[in-house]
């Protein structure tokens, strides 16, 4: 008994477990809160619209793709009716009627035969025909806005030659051809012919050239618009060139050099670096402009002698001036005009004063502004030129005024060397009016208005450099020069 009961109790355990393990128990669903339920709504929303709108786009591309298709069936089946070869009409074929062999015999109706109609089947498109049929037809799309842009871009630039030929004929107006009448003598009739009217030349609209001089001929007539040029080239005021405080380029060896009467046991070596470069020009015909310069130099003097102390050679700066300058340049014709401030000041070298053991500072005039006014004209190759200035400082520290006048020869010549030579000469109130003149004659080199120039110099007169101006100086050497703008 006892037995029995516990296999029953086994077997009963047994099923309860094994329906235990085949029957989990789902876990309770959890209760979405308002929040997220309007989020998932949301989300189902969307997603709803965006199936809605692929279904949408899905339904219009089978539609497009089936009237394409039905098009592409049309045009082959045009096409195709074309290449076939226009097909006859069978003709009807007359009426046979058997005759009756005799009078008593059944009378039959006539057997008549009647043409049989054909219809002409028309074979579809193949893929590969349809493929070059759609190839073709983009290529001709292509083909039709390439053809599109050409004729918009021709029609463009026949309106804007349109504008220029209505601007043209409202600066001159076109002359009305002339026909020169033969006449005919009445006896003879003799067939005339009307000469042709020679064309005048029309204006030609062009910018106006800056540098260029009006020719006095006037071959063609010429219509100039105004031109404004920034950082041009050239120069409508030259440099001039033997000015010691001209803003330029140049070196010079002076082995032979006097003050007040003394040789300087040694050489002076005068070196400048400086340019004068146009950063505004505006040109209203040719031969007629006006330009804004601006002009910076350095202009710095060394000694080489040999020192009898050291018994050795020395090179040392004696002195060094900087100029700045700002420069309205007119060209009229053949009259150029400059006017032009600057500010020059004078520096004495270290090595200058330790060696003349200079302890006490000294007067300095030369530091001042001063505006002056330049006119130069070109006459038979010879550039003259000449012109005043005023100090803008009190006459405490310097005297007022300034002249200035020149002239300077260049040989025209097509090869790239030329003859030059000239000279300046400058007059200072402060220096007592004595004249500072500088001459020199050489060789340029070169093409453009940028050219090295060689010069056998010579100079008399108040000391150009430095604050010691006071002092009688002369010299004899060589220099080179050099503008480079």
């Amino acid at each position: 008994m006892k037995k029995t009961l516990l296999v029953l109790l086994l077997c009963s355990f047994w099923v309860t477990w094994a329906s235990a393990q085949q029957t989990p128990t789902a876990p309770p669903a959890r209760v979405l809160t308002p929040a997220e339920q309007k989020q998932k709504e949301k989300i189902d929303r969307e997603i709803q619209r965006e199936r809605q709108i692929r279904a949408e786009w899905l339904q219009k591309q089978r539609e497009y793709e089936a009237k394409q298709a039905e098009k592409e069936r049309q045009r082959q089946a045009k096409k195709a009716a074309k290449e076939l070869p226009p097909q006859e009409a069978p003709k009807a074929k007359p009426a046979v009627v058997t005759p009756t062999p005799s009078a008593n015999a059944p009378v039959s109706p006539p057997t008549v035969s009647q043409p049989v109609e054909t219809t002409p089947t028309i074979v579809g498109p193949t893929e590969k025909e349809l493929k070059a049929a759609r190839r073709k037809e983009e290529q001709e799309a292509k083909e039709a806005k390439r053809a599109k842009e050409k004729a918009e871009k021709q029609a463009a630039r026949e309106a804007k030659e349109a504008r220029d030929r209505v601007d043209r004929s409202a600066v001159t107006p076109e002359p009305t051809p002339q026909v020169k009448e033969v006449p005919v003598e009445p006896a003879v009739p003799v067939e005339t012919k009307a000469e042709r009217p020679k064309r005048e030349r029309r204006p030609v609209v062009k910018r106006a050239d800056s540098m260029a001089v009006p020719s006095v001929n006037g071959a063609e007539p010429t219509v100039v618009r105004p031109g404004k040029e920034f950082l041009p080239k050239g120069h409508l005021f030259d440099p001039i060139l033997l000015d010691p405080l001209e803003a330029q380029t140049y070196g010079s060896v002076l082995p032979g050099y006097w003050t007040e009467g003394q040789k300087y046991k040694g050489s002076i070596v005068p070196f400048a670096f400086g340019f004068a470069k146009p950063f505004y020009r505006r040109t209203t015909e040719p031969g007629r402009a006006e330009e804004w310069v601006l002009d910076l130099a350095s202009f710095t003097q060394f000694e080489a002698y040999h020192d009898d102390a050291l018994n050795k050679a020395r090179r040392q700066i004696v002195n060094t001036d900087y100029k700045i300058s700002i420069i309205y340049n007119i060209r009229r014709g053949e009259n150029n005009y400059r006017i032009r401030v600057y500010h020059i000041s004078s520096h004495l070298g270290d090595d200058y004063i330790y060696r003349n053991k200079l302890t006490a500072p000294s007067p300095n005039s030369v530091n001042y502004e001063q505006l002056d006014f330049t006119y130069s004209r070109t006459v038979n190759n010879w550039r003259l030129y000449g012109g005043a200035g005023i100090v803008l400082r009190k006459t405490e520290e310097r005297k007022l005024f300034s002249a200035q006048l020149g002239a300077f020869y260049k040989k025209p010549s097509t090869k790239a060397a030329r003859l030059v030579g000239g000279a300046d000469i400058k007059f200072w109130q402060q220096t007592d009016f004595r004249p500072g003149i500088h001459g020199g004659v050489g060789i340029e080199l070169g093409r453009t208005q940028n050219n090295l120039t060689f010069l056998l110099e010579g100079y008399s007169g108040f000391r150009p450099y430095s604050q010691y101006e006071q002092q009688q100086t002369s010299w004899i050497g060589i220099g080179l020069y050099l503008n480079p703008f």
